[in-house]
């Protein structure tokens, strides 16, 4: 779908919904945005009936007013709508301190409004999302130290897990070294990353080797020699870090730089 179309179809649904579900009168000074795989053109949910998932950001004073008259937990879930409709509507107070989670090396909602559809944004949160990008260009060394040393760590605690026969605790160091793998991967690419759901496709989008990246990992979780193929993902990894970041300090020696969880030492 043409994306000027779709942002019409959502600003005609939002204006023409009744007052009872949502009033209209708030988004003359709010920002929407249209998130979830249409507003990011996800190959599988960007056509004429994938959801909407709409993000309404209201300015602190009228989300104070929106509370009063609607209940803080309320949201426009609109099934009988084609295609169906979830909405969320929050403060700019909201959306700021997720943004600002940055500052503990968690990228993913600069990833989410990176990508979503701008709807419109009465609340020129564009200007802001600039703002934490240049904050997370200037700090992505040490985001990227940060991810790695987790990665080393949860390789570390996957392995002793094996050794000890702990089957939850295993499969839970496997997953989260795998995701740190990812992240690793579209940091060199100098980019926040999704949530989990997408993050295998986005990172396969990055190319050769985001599929490297992630058919290691596959590896790592459907073979039987995870030590093995553990070692050869990490091993990948410092080779792609050393090629595009050079040979810093914390990668041979990353145990040096584990706080216990990592730290991250924000400029």
């Amino acid at each position: 779908m043409d994306k000027s179309k779709l942002i019409l179809k959502v600003k005609s649904y939002l204006n023409n919904l009744p007052e009872e579900i949502f009033d209209k009168n708030y988004l003359t000074t709010a920002s929407v945005f249209l998130s979830g795989s249409t507003g990011w053109g996800i190959k599988e949910g960007f056509d004429e009936i994938a959801d909407w998932d709409l993000h309404i950001i209201l300015d602190n004073i009228s989300y104070e007013h929106y509370k009063k008259k609607y209940g803080e937990h309320h949201v426009i879930d609109d099934q009988q709508h084609q295609p169906k409709v979830f909405a969320q509507i929050r403060s700019i107070s909201w959306l700021d301190i997720r943004l600002q989670n940055i500052q503990n090396a968690d990228c993913t909602y600069l990833w989410i409004y990176n990508n979503a559809l701008l709807i419109q944004d009465n609340l020129h949160i564009e200007e802001k999302i600039d703002e934490w990008n240049s904050f997370f260009k200037n700090n992505i060394e040490e985001i990227l130290k940060y991810h790695f040393v987790t990665f080393a760590v949860r390789r570390l605690d996957a392995v002793s897990a094996i050794k000890r026969n702990t089957v939850i605790g295993t499969n839970i160091s496997k997953i989260e070294m795998i995701k740190e793998a990812l992240i690793i991967i579209s940091l060199l690419h100098q980019s926040p990353y999704p949530y989990n759901k997408w993050m295998e496709k986005y990172v396969l989008q990055l190319g050769e080797d985001g599929e490297k990246c992630v058919e290691l990992c596959k590896r790592c979780i459907f073979e039987i020699n995870f030590e093995s193929n553990a070692r050869v993902l990490k091993n990948f990894l410092v080779a792609e870090i050393k090629k595009q970041v050079g040979n810093l300090p914390w990668l041979d020696e990353w145990w040096k730089y584990n706080e216990n969880p990592p730290v991250v030492y924000i400029r």
